[in-house]
Order: structure tokens, then sequence, then C-alpha cells
């Protein structure tokens, strides 16, 4: 039976004492991949097709995390999109983990390791015309 809310006269308990929250860890995985692909520069799933890595299942972005309560600690890997640098790619991936995590779990990033495992060309490059 579902729970009315209170009367206009009833107090709720504090917030601390009415109940947990519980983030599993493929919800953080699934935030830290969604994440990274907002990312510019990261290159989206589809650009990661050709690789091996794809071939075998292994699609980029790829994460795993390791959460306890509500703090975890993730690894990230991406693909990057040519000519973006990959260190600044990096960095903007493990701000936007972080800040994601903290805003839609309320899960604290103690550790986001990134890593670039690929360098990726959206679209062929120009070939030069024999004159």
């Amino acid at each position: 039976m579902a729970e009315t809310a209170p009367d206009a006269g009833q107090r709720l308990a504090a917030p601390e004492q009415r109940g947990s929250l519980h983030v599993a860890d493929k919800v953080v995985v699934a935030i830290a991949r969604a994440a990274a692909l907002g990312v510019t520069g990261v290159a989206p799933a589809s650009a990661t097709s050709g690789l091996i890595s794809s071939a075998i299942g292994r699609d980029l972005p790829r994460a795993s995390a390791k959460v306890a309560g509500s703090r975890a600690r993730l690894e990230i890997e991406v693909a990057t999109v040519w000519p973006h640098p990959a260190a600044r790619v990096a960095a903007d991936v493990r701000e936007a983990v972080t800040s994601q995590l903290a805003r839609l779990a309320a899960v604290q990033a103690d550790a986001v390791s990134v890593t670039v495992d690929a360098v990726v060309r959206t679209s062929a490059p120009e070939r030069a015309r024999v004159r």
C-alpha cells in the first residue's frame, strides 16, 4: 500500500533518519560512460567500431567502478578524436565524471583513472590530387 503525504500538522523525520541510498556499481559505470561521451574530443562508440577491441566485444568508452558507500574509484578507457590532445581530453573526462557522479548520484569519486586506448579520425583524410 502506498504511503500518503504527511498532514500539515505532522513533521517529517530529519533527512539522515529517513533511510539510506545505495548506488550500485553498474549505475556508477553508466553515469561515468555517459559523462565521458559528453566530453569534446572523446570518440563516440560508433567511431571505434572498426577497432580490434570492439571486434571482441569491448567498445569504447569502457568503465569499471568500485563503490563503497558514497565513495567510488573508477577506471575509464576512451578513444580520442584526432587532433584533440589526449592529456586535455583525459583531464576533461576526469572532471566530467567526478562532477556528474556528485550531481546525479551523490557519489564522491576518490580516484578516476583515464586511459586513452585509441586515437581515431571521424572522417577520412583528404587525398592529394595529382595534377
